[in-house]
C-alpha cells in the first residue's frame, strides 16, 4: 500500500492495538496515554517507522483534559482505542473494585464520543472487555451504543477470541466498529475450526519454540503455600485438579473457590488462557516445567515483536503486557477495516467475511475442553496412584501457626485502617469423631453465651461433618479471632488452606456447607443486629433489597451506610452501590457469614499470638 491510512490512538496503553494497525498499513499520528509508565514505553519505540508510523506524537495526558479542537482540522481516517476496562471486568468485580459507568473510568467512553464527533473519521474502533455488554444488566452498554449511534455511524460489534486470529492465547475482547458509509463485517477466523481451511490454532509450543532450552528439566514449583502442588498438576489444568469435582481423592480446594489462573499450567500444544495484568506468585500461566514464563516468552504469547521495548520494572512490564490487545488480532481486524472501508485492495479483500448468521463455536469448544481436562485429571490421578506419587497429604499451615487444643492467648487485631485492638481469650477444641466442639471465651465477656454451627463438612474434612462452637464475646471485634480459631480447627483436620477454600467463593458455591448461629451480642446496637442477621449462610451471597434490609436492621438510609462502614472495618465483606455501583442503589450484599481473614491481618496476628500463647 503506497499511502498509509491516518489514525489517532486514544487510551493507547503499551501500544498493542497500535502495532497491529501499523502492521496493516496505518500511520499512527498520535498516541494519547495517561499513565506515564505506559507512555514511556510508547515514546521509547517511536522515532522510526517500525511500530507506529512516521513522527508519531506521544501525549502523556488525561484524555479528558486535552483540547479536542487540536484534532478538528487534522486529516484522520480512523480513531482507535479502548477506555480502561477494570470497571467492567470480571477480575475487577471479584477483586472488590467498582463496575460500570458509575465509576469515573466508566465515563471515559463519553470523551471518546466527543472526539469522534469533532473529527468525524470514516471509521472508529472501540475495544473493551467481553463482559461489558452484560455489566449492570446491560445498562452501561446500551448507553454506549446510544451515544455512538447518535453520531450517525453504523455500529457493528462482536466478542472475539484472539486465538481464532492466530494468537497463542485465548483472550476475549469486545470490538465495536463504527462506519459512515456502510456496516462493517467482521472477518472470518483465520485459525481454528471456524476458519475457512480449519487451520490449527497457534500453540504455545510453536510460539516460543526457539526461546526454549532443550536441556531444561521440570522444577519443583515456586514454593510457598501452594507452590508445591504445581508439579502434580497436568498441563492445561489449574488448582481445580485438587478438587473433588475433578475426582481427586484428597481435595485441597473447594470447587470454583479461586480465580481460574491459580496454579494454571499451560498445555504447550494449545493456546494458553488469558494473560493477566497483575500476576502473583501462584498466578499462572505457568510453563509446563513448573516455572513462570519469561518476559520474552510472554511477549510472544501476546504477539508483541521481540524487539519492541517495554519500559519499567519486571512488575510494570508484566502489567503492560497483560493489559494489551494482541497486535496479531489487531492486525487482522485492521486489514479487514481497510479493505472494506478505507483502502480497497485491487486483488480483493485479504480476509474472508463472516457469513450472515455466523455463530462462533468458541463456547462449545470451551465446554468440550472442560470435559477433556476432567478426563486428563482422572487419568493423571490414576497414574499417580499406581506409581505411588499421588500427592495425598499436601502441606497445610506451618505447625507454628497451629493452636493447642486447650490454650489461652493474648494478641492484637489489626483492622482495615491499621488500628490495633488487644484481645485475649480461653479456647478449647475437642474432637468427638464426626463433630468438633469449640469453646471460645473472651476475657471480660458478658455472661450471655452464643453459638455457631457449621454443617455439611464431610466432603471437605475427613470424618467430620459438623463443628459446634460455644462462645462468649466481649464485643463484635472478638468475632475476627473466633473465626480464626474455627478456621484453625478446620485446616488442622483437612487438606485445605483457608476458610474460603472450604466454604467456596460466594459467587460459585452450590455446596452443602451451612453456617448458622447467634453470637450472643444482643440487639442494642445496629452492628450487633447486622452480625447476628448475616451469620446465617442462607442470608449471604445473594442480593437484598436496601429498604427491606433497613427495616430488618432498624436503621435509616444514612444509618445503613454508616453500618456498612463499621461492618467492613470488622472485615465483613458487605457491599452497596457506594463501593460497588454494579449493585445499583437499591441492592446490598454480604458475601460471607464470617469475616475475611486477610493475609496481612493473619500474618501479624498469628505471629503475635504464637509468641504470647501458653498452654493451660
Amino acid at each position: 500500500m503506497s499511502e498509509r491510512i491516518q489514525a489517532l490512538s486514544l487510551f493507547s496503553g503499551a501500544g498493542g492495538l497500535d502495532i497491529g494497525f501499523h502492521q496493516a498499513g496505518y500511520n499512527i499520528q498520535t498516541c494519547v496515554e495517561i499513565d506515564p509508565r505506559y507512555a514511556a514505553t510508547l515514546s521509547s519505540n517511536v522515532g522510526h517507522n517500525r511500530y507506529f508510523g512516521n513522527n508519531t506524537e506521544v501525549i502523556n495526558q488525561d484524555v479528558t483534559t486535552i483540547d479536542i479542537e487540536r484534532f478538528r482540522d487534522v486529516d484522520l481516517d480512523i480513531i482507535i482505542g479502548g477506555p480502561p476496562c477494570q470497571t467492567f471486568s470480571a477480575a475487577g468485580r471479584r477483586a472488590g473494585g467498582v463496575i460500570g459507568t458509575g465509576d469515573a473510568r466508566g465515563q471515559l467512553f463519553k470523551r471518546f464520543c466527543e472526539i469522534v464527533e469533532v473529527v468525524r473519521p470514516k471509521v472508529f474502533l472501540f475495544e473493551n472487555v467481553y463482559g461489558l455488554p452484560g455489566a449492570s444488566g446491560g445498562e452501561p452498554w446500551r448507553a454506549i451504543l446510544e451515544a455512538f449511534s447518535a453520531l450517525g455511524y453504523h455500529l457493528t460489534y462482536e466478542i472475539l477470541d484472539a486465538a481464532d486470529y492466530g494468537v497463542p492465547q485465548h483472550r476475549e475482547r469486545l470490538i465495536l466498529v463504527g462506519t459512515l458509509d456502510k456496516p462493517f463485517v467482521f472477518p472470518l477466523p483465520t485459525h481454528g475450526p471456524d476458519s475457512e481451511r480449519e487451520t490449527l490454532l497457534y500453540s504455545v509450543r510453536n510460539a516460543i519454540a526457539d526461546l526454549q532450552d532443550a536441556s531444561e528439566k521440570p522444577s519443583k514449583g515456586p514454593g510457598g503455600l501452594y507452590g508445591h502442588l504445581l508439579p502434580a498438576i497436568p498441563p492445561g489444568l489449574n488448582y481445580s485438579y485438587f478438587t473433588a469435582e475433578m475426582g481427586h481423592p484428597k481435595p485441597v480446594f473447594a470447587w470454583r473457590s479461586k480465580f481460574h489462573d491459580l496454579l494454571y499450567k499451560v498445555d504447550p500444544d494449545y493456546p494458553c488462557r488469558t494473560l493477566k495484568a497483575q500476576p502473583g506468585k501462584f498466578t499462572g500461566p505457568f510453563h509446563w516445567h513448573n516455572r513462570h514464563f519469561t518476559i520474552p516468552e510472554l511477549k510472544r504469547l501476546q504477539t508483541f515483536p521481540d524487539e519492541y521495548h517495554i519500559e519499567g520494572s519486571a512488575k510494570v512490564v508484566l502489567e503492560q503486557i497483560g493489559n494489551s490487545v494482541p497486535p496479531q488480532m489487531a492486525r487482522v481486524i485492521a486489514e479487514a477495516i481497510s479493505d472494506q472501508h478505507l483502502r480497497p485492495c485491487v486483488e480483493g479483500e485479504r480476509h474472508k467475511r463472516r457469513p450472515s448468521g455466523f455463530k462462533s463455536s468458541f463456547r462449545t469448544r470451551q465446554r468440550e475442553r472442560s470435559k477433556r481436562f476432567k478426563a486428563i485429571a482422572m487419568a493423571e490421578i490414576e497414574r499417580q496412584a499406581k506409581d505411588g506419587t499421588l500427592l495425598d497429604e499436601p502441606r497445610i499451615f506451618d505447625e507454628r501457626y497451629r493452636l493447642p487444643a486447650k490454650s489461652f492467648f493474648e494478641t492484637e487485631k489489626i483492622d482495615i485502617n491499621d488500628n490495633v485492638t488487644k484481645t485475649s481469650a480461653e479456647i478449647e477444641v475437642v474432637d468427638r469423631g464426626d463433630t468438633i466442639e469449640i469453646s471460645y471465651v473472651a476475657s471480660g465477656a458478658s455472661a450471655q453465651e452464643g453459638f455457631v454451627q457449621i454443617s455439611g463438612l464431610t466432603k471437605y474434612l475427613d470424618r467430620i461433618n459438623k463443628i459446634d462452637v460455644r462462645c462468649s464475646l466481649r464485643s463484635p471485634r472478638d468475632i475476627f479471632f473466633l473465626w480464626w480459631v474455627i478456621q484453625d480447627a478446620m485446616i488442622q483436620r483437612s487438606r485445605f488452606f483457608s476458610l474460603i477454600d472450604v466454604y467456596g467463593h460466594y459467587a460459585n458455591r452450590g455446596d452443602t456447607v451451612v453456617v448458622e448461629g447467634n453470637y450472643g451480642l444482643g440487639s442494642d446496637r445496629p452492628v450487633n443486629r447486622a452480625l447476628e442477621f448475616f451469620l446465617t449462610s442462607s442470608r449471604c451471597g445473594g442480593l437484598w433489597d436496601r429498604k427491606a434490609l433497613q427495616a430488618q436492621l432498624e436503621v435509616t438510609e444514612a444509618g445503613l451506610e454508616a453500618l456498612v462502614r463499621e461492618l467492613r472495618d470488622l472485615r465483613m465483606d458487605i457491599r452497596t452501590d457506594v463501593s460497588h455501583p454494579i449493585l445499583g442503589k437499591d441492592r446490598v450484599i454480604c458475601t460471607y457469614p464470617f469475616p475475611l481473614l486477610s493475609p496481612k491481618a493473619l500474618v501479624v496476628s498469628k505471629a503475635r499470638l504464637l509468641g504470647d500463647h501458653a498452654t493451660l
